[in-house]
C-alpha cells in the first residue's frame, strides 16, 4: 500500500464528518465537527491552488528552509535546548520572549 493521496484524505474527512453528524451532539463532537470542516475546505482550497499553479505553469510548491512542525514538546523547551528559533532556525537572543527574526513569540 502506497502513501494516502489528497483525494482520499478528503474522502476520510468526509466520512468522519458523517459519523459525528449520525452522534449525539456534545461541545466536543461540535468542537471536532469544526475541525473536519475546516481541514475539508482546506484540503479543496489547496487543491484548486495547486491546480492553478499547474495550468498556470508556476511551481506548485516551494520548498522553505524550516517548517513549523506538531509537536509534544512546547517551542520554549526547544528554545532553551538548541538556542535557535524552532521557526526560523535563527539564533535567539537570550533575553527575549520571542524571535527578533520572524517574531514567533515563546
Amino acid at each position: 500500500m502506497g502513501k494516502p493521496t489528497l483525494d482520499e484524505f478528503r474522502r476520510w474527512l468526509q466520512s468522519e464528518i458523517r459519523s459525528l453528524e449520525s452522534a449525539e451532539s456534545t461541545s466536543d463532537s461540535e468542537m471536532r465537527q469544526l475541525q473536519l470542516d475546516l481541514a475539508l475546505q482546506e484540503a479543496m482550497s489547496f487543491q484548486a491552488a495547486w491546480d492553478i499553479r499547474k495550468e498556470a505553469e508556476i511551481q506548485p510548491v516551494v520548498q522553505e528552509r524550516a517548517v513549523r512542525l506538531i509537536s509534544s514538546a512546547p517551542a520554549v523547551d526547544m528554545m532553551a535546548t538548541s538556542g535557535t528559533c524552532p521557526n526560523c532556525e535563527a539564533m535567539l537572543a537570550p533575553d527575549l520572549d520571542f524571535c527578533d527574526k520572524c517574531g514567533q513569540k515563546f
